[in-house]
């Protein structure tokens, strides 16, 4: 009989799925991680909801590193972040076959396995994305000095960019926002930024710019324009280097009104 196991959506509440397949002696090969509820339910299989516990999720974490090493848990919390509903089993499996001691050099590597290689193609599909979004953020400083930044990234990647902005910026107010899952990353100066879940946080609409932001937002859009050369645009080159998706929060594609948080009836 098929076991299926229900885990919050979160990297705790994978590696807690993990650790309980492995303490309750699961049948890996009979053995599938869901995550939340899912619309259809499996006839001839046990289910069990699986309760987050960071006790539980920081023994598999330190098992990652130990035995797989840091660059293999890197990747694998990226594979984590994916938006894509497989990848708990993707990355369950994935330590399945790196716990059985079979494999020379790195886990990640061995891409023979479908696992390895479906939990290998989440994890640079949302690197990649979090890689383009430390260029592509715009910060805007509000009337009370703090820089927002909002993006809609199809992976959770916010927890992978605070470092960096954080060593950049190690004396700045900032805040980055992920408009989709309502996920705030919060930097106060020189101290140690944290994430926030926020379902009726501030968003841009509601905040308020400063006229200096208003003012080099449009010197910044003048001279996109005057660089352009109107007879070599390609735009499907360009939507191929800066997608849709990135433009809509980025201010040289975004009119005056939307950008400074003034509305159109003012």
């Amino acid at each position: 009989m098929e076991k299926i196991l229900i885990c919050e959506d979160s990297q705790e509440g994978i590696f807690t799925g993990i650790y309980e397949a492995y303490a309750q002696k699961c049948d890996h090969d009979s053995t599938r991680i869901q995550l939340g509820e899912e619309g259809n339910l499996c006839l001839f299989a046990e289910y069990r909801e699986i309760v987050p516990d960071i006790q539980k999720a920081d023994k598999v974490r330190r098992t990652v590193l130990t035995r797989f090493g840091e660059e293999c848990y890197e990747q694998i919390c990226y594979a984590l972040s994916s938006w894509e509903t497989d990848k708990g089993q993707a990355v369950y499996q994935t330590v399945v076959e790196g716990l059985k001691g079979r494999i020379r050099g790195s886990l990640m590597d061995h891409l023979g396995n479908r696992y390895v290689h479906r939990a290998f193609e989440l994890s640079r599909a949302a690197g990649n994305e979090a890689h383009h979004l430390l260029g592509f953020l715009r910060f805007e400083e509000t009337a009370g000095g703090i820089l927002f930044g909002e993006i809609g990234p199809k992976n959770n990647v916010v927890p992978f960019m605070m470092p960096h902005f954080a060593d950049r910026f190690p004396k700045e107010n900032f805040i980055i926002f992920d408009k989709g899952r309502k996920l705030y990353g919060i930097h106060q100066a020189g101290k140690p930024w944290f994430l926030a879940g926020m379902e009726n946080g501030p968003e841009k609409q509601d905040l308020e710019f400063s006229e200096e932001e208003r003012q080099i937002q449009e010197l910044f859009r003048y001279f996109c324009r005057k660089i352009t050369i109107k007879e070599r645009e390609n735009e499907k080159l360009q939507r191929q280097m800066l997608p849709y998706r990135f433009q809509e929060y980025m201010v040289e594609f975004v009119n005056n009104e939307q950008k400074t948080g003034r509305r159109k009836s003012r």
